[in-house]
């Protein structure tokens, strides 16, 4: 590569790397700022980064799971449908960031970051119901959990009233329901104590019905989110519950930044001592991969920053410049044992080198994986990050850092002192060096003698 072109390179490398990092932290104090004279906002990277439970704030919910009156064969699905309706439940009333997980076999994890007022939020969550509509005999037609699908406020006929959707199977129970108790009255009930009894005025087989009263919009809401709330097909009890303070949240935002900056810090230390110049490339690639793992956080959906991410991410920090270990050291090998130009060992050590990053990264990946699948939700958000963090390392020591070293090649190719790199000697400069000290090689002769 030409000086001429190694140093276009370099520049666009520089400018491309300054505008992304610069576009990362909030240099106005504010959230976002505008994009000229249109409508759209740039929001900055890092304040897009969803924070998890643990360092943004809010509670978290245990459920255990009564699993007794269903059958082995239906629980995994019972399970799954539970949790799918507790997740429309929570989106349903804003909570757009709750996760709803599955831990171990028999229990339910819900957390919800950014809440403050938690006793409205248990007072949704807190205790699910039992969903059973009745007829004016008291017999069972229609369990919530096994049949109503979802309940929503809508606005009908100009006033606010409940629809109702059921699932294929609640769909025939209903329509059955309908028909034998028609002019009469259904109680619905929500643990045993009946919240409403609306009058069957039709027979209803399409799985919709809707239920009038006058209500307000507040009315209809509370009373659709109560029947939502039943619709879960196992049976739930709350077991653990907490919450944590945003303050204490963002004091381990904090404490985790620094420790990546000291991480990050003492890494490219440790580089610049142990290979000089090409510690220097080695840092510069660090830094590069640091900026675009950022960008990664923010633009993968699946990550939500959490105190074990984190540790992902410092994690995958060491094991960035753990490949650049391997390429330099085997740069270093072929300097020392065989002689040969700077830029064919630079070649030789990145070849050589591939096979045994790959190997060590393609484990690590695959463990990743499988923590991803069946971890829990903790060790799944360290799972991603670590994921993340191992594919960007190898694009940055494999790609950035052998581009770096190319512009670096064109300025300076002979330097064994700047890229730390030991020359072999041959045998005629073993015999010089022995010719430079006659008295030492005297000295072996008269012993020979």
């Amino acid at each position: 590569m030409s000086k001429k072109k190694s140093i276009v390179i370099a520049v666009i490398l520089a400018i491309v790397f300054i505008g992304l990092a610069l576009l990362i932290f909030p240099l106005n104090g504010e959230d976002s700022f505008a994009i000229g004279n249109t409508n759209y906002d740039f929001h900055w990277v890092a304040g897009t980064i969803k924070l998890g439970l643990d360092l943004e704030g809010g509670m978290y919910v245990v459920y255990a799971m009564d699993l007794d009156g269903i059958d082995t064969a239906d629980r995994d699905s019972a399970i799954e449908g539970t949790i799918s309706n507790l997740e429309a439940l929570l989106f349903s009333k804003g909570y757009t960031e709750a996760t709803v997980t599955r831990q171990g076999t028999d229990k339910i994890r819900v957390e919800i970051p950014s809440v403050e007022d938690t006793e409205t939020l248990m007072n949704l969550i807190g205790e699910p119901a039992t969903l059973e509509f009745k007829d004016e005999d008291g017999n069972v037609l229609i369990e919530g959990g096994k049949h109503l699908e979802d309940a929503a406020a809508v606005l009908y006929e100009g006033s606010y009233a409940i629809s109702l959707t059921f699932n294929a199977e609640g769909t025939a129970a209903f329509a059955t329901a309908t028909a034998n108790n028609l002019n009469k009255t259904i109680g619905i009930y929500i643990n045993g104590e009946e919240i409403m009894a609306p009058t069957v005025n039709a027979t209803i087989t399409d799985g919709n019905a809707v239920i009038t009263g006058n209500y307000t919009q507040a009315q209809a809401n509370e009373l659709a989110i109560k029947l939502k709330a039943g619709t879960f097909a196992v049976p739930l009890s709350p077991d653990d519950t907490a919450t944590i303070s945003p303050t204490l949240g963002q004091d381990a935002l904090k404490a985790g930044i620094m420790a990546g900056i000291i991480g990050l810090a003492l890494v490219i230390v440790f580089m610049l001592v142990i290979y000089r110049g090409m510690g220097v490339l080695a840092s510069l690639a660090l830094l590069i991969y640091s900026v675009l793992l950022i960008y990664a956080l923010a633009l993968v959906p699946w990550v939500q920053l959490t105190l074990p991410s984190i540790a992902g991410i410092i994690l995958s920090i060491g094991m960035a410049v753990d490949a650049n270990v391997i390429i330099f050291e085997r740069i270093k090998d072929e300097r020392k044992l065989f002689g040969k130009p700077i830029r064919s060992c630079v070649q030789i050590g990145f070849k050589k080198a591939l096979s045994a990053i790959l190997d060590a990264n393609v484990t690590t990946i695959i463990g990743s994986i499988v923590m991803i699948i069946l971890g829990a939700s903790t060790i799944k958000s360290f799972a991603i990050t670590l994921l993340i963090g191992i594919l960007l390392s190898m694009f940055t020591a494999i790609i950035v850092t052998r581009l770096l070293f190319n512009i670096s090649l064109s300025f300076n190719e002979d330097s064994d002192m700047y890229y730390s790199l030991k020359l072999k000697k041959s045998n005629d400069d073993k015999d010089g060096a022995r010719a430079l000290n006659p008295s030492k090689v005297g000295a072996a002769q008269g012993e020979v003698e």
